[in-house]
């Protein structure tokens, strides 16, 4: 006969902060602790897809999941708790806990809690590389780019797309502003590498040809030395000719040339705040 030990309901419960099912699993309930570890992975993936997706748009809706992951991690902790209890009751065992071992195990909950877990230190971790590497939310500061995108809105970029494929006109872009790398800017990309560029007749002209399209139907300003009336400029090897557009007010290539490739930071794709202006960004 197996000689089974007494399970303490506090440890049960410091290991629920460490991974969720992790103090199901320690109170002999794998099953159950499998379930909770996958449940919240499972409802993030889809969630996550959704958001990123350039196709959807957001809404208030969205913060119900926020709702039930905080619900279902108390849950969680709770569980642990009442199934270490469990298995003390249904194997007859009486546990025996020091006073100065139940100090450490509340001690140690404090400072899980306090400074977070493992798992919490794994999501902070994943959502830095997302950042970093794929995904990563801006906020307008201004107006140039109005009204496809306007002051305050909330926008995420694609810091990927550019590794997998090229530019295209009429995308846009974030980029670190050439005469400031402290500062990042967002604007509609016009002129491609090896493109000559000529803004006449409220109108921008490629290669002597006026460019046309749902994006581009707006009026454009001679401004700026690489934006005269007259001058038809040349877009440089591996850069980029960018205009905002809000014409009257922006700060664009008009003003400080060109954007080197190695300035991109990626493909602005998708408003998801306010909620009532959410959507893809054409």
């Amino acid at each position: 006969m197996i000689n089974k030990k007494p399970k303490e309901p506090l440890l049960a419960l410091m290991l629920a902060f460490v991974f969720p099912g992790l103090g199901q699993v320690y109170a002999g309930r794998l099953k159950r602790g499998i379930l909770f570890f996958f449940i919240p992975i499972l409802c993030a993936i889809p969630l996550f897809l959704y958001v990123i997706n350039q196709n959807t748009s957001t809404s208030p809706i969205l913060l119900l999941p926020a709702i039930f992951f905080i619900g279902f991690q108390f849950f969680v902790l709770v569980d642990s708790y009442q199934c270490a209890k469990s298995y003390n009751i249904v194997n007859n065992l009486v546990r025996k806990i020091t006073t100065g071992k139940r100090v450490l195990l509340f001690t140690g909950i404090f400072l899980f809690a306090l400074i977070l877990g493992p798992a919490e230190i794994i999501a902070i971790g994943l959502a830095g590389y997302m950042r970093n590497n794929v995904v990563q939310a801006f906020s307008i500061p201004s107006k140039t780019m109005s009204p496809t995108l306007m002051e305050g809105d909330l926008i995420l970029v694609d810091k990927a797309i550019y590794k997998k494929t090229e530019l295209k006109r009429g995308d846009v872009i974030v980029f670190i502003f050439p005469q400031d790398a402290d500062k990042e800017l967002v604007k509609r990309l016009v002129g491609l590498p090896g493109d000559s560029v000529e803004i006449k007749n409220n109108k921008v002209y490629i290669n002597d040809k006026v460019l046309e399209g749902p994006a581009f139907n707006r009026s454009y300003y001679n401004r700026g030395a690489f934006g005269l009336e007259g001058r038809k400029i040349t877009v440089p090897k591996d850069s980029y000719y960018v205009l905002g557009d809000n014409s009257e007010n922006s700060q664009d290539s008009r003003f400080f040339g060109y954007v080197p490739r190695k300035n991109l930071i990626g493909k602005a794709y998708k408003i998801y705040f306010p909620f009532s202006r959410s959507g893809p960004i054409r």
